[in-house]
């Protein structure tokens, strides 16, 4: 019951911003808190959208993107369209959709996923190199992919459920974190310090 209450509360906010027009000619929905998946040729990252229509989104990006260039947007981790950059400007970046979507049912489903914890945070796959510093020592690790508050990994079976672990990755970024769970030399970390979109915009500097 909390759940539709939440819906309909979410549903009367994006109704209100409905009618400000933007540069792709349609009318956009704000959603400053909304992260998206962009997989681009060889590459991939995690973005803070700023605003979406049916037609197309508004994301910040610190990394360049190219007019023209095609990039494939996962929405919700089990909704992914393909489209088009319009423009780049060094700090945001167009996108238009290859096909309209319905983007107050998008938004919607996203706050409620947030609200009832029905669906994980985004992630990023990730096929790094990590160093990790732990009470079994220095060790080497994969890291198989990461959210703003988690790491995945594959490890040498050491890891427990409870333990500290530092990890620096090849490209230098640096974590600390409580190992979750860890099964079959495979492991979640929990994040003590939250990385941020800046940080995750490009899988290949991590």
């Amino acid at each position: 019951m909390q759940s539709n209450a939440l819906s309909a509360e979410f549903r009367e906010e994006i109704l209100a911003t409905r009618g400000v027009e933007d540069r792709r000619g349609a009318s956009r929905i704000r959603a400053v808190l909304f992260v998206v998946r962009v997989v681009r040729d060889g590459d991939a990252g995690l973005f803070r959208m700023q605003n979406l229509s049916d037609s197309g989104l508004l994301i910040v990006a610190h990394v360049e993107f190219a007019a023209g260039e095609r990039v494939s947007i996962s929405l919700l981790e089990d909704l992914t369209v393909r489209g088009t950059v319009m423009w780049y400007d060094g700090h945001k970046c167009g996108i238009r959709f290859d096909w309209p979507i319905d983007s107050e049912a998008v938004l919607r489903a996203g706050a409620e996923r947030r609200t009832d914890r029905r669906g994980r945070a985004m992630r990023l796959p990730a096929a790094r190199l990590a160093t990790s510093y732990a009470e079994n020592g220095i060790r080497p690790v994969r890291i198989t992919d990461v959210s703003q508050g988690g790491v995945g990994f594959k490890h040498d079976g050491t890891f427990r459920p409870g333990m500290f672990v530092k990890f620096i990755l090849e490209g230098g970024t640096e974590r600390s974190g409580v190992v979750r769970w860890a099964e079959d030399r495979h492991g979640g970390v929990y994040l003590v310090e939250p990385l941020n979109c800046r940080e995750l915009q490009s899988v290949r500097d991590l």
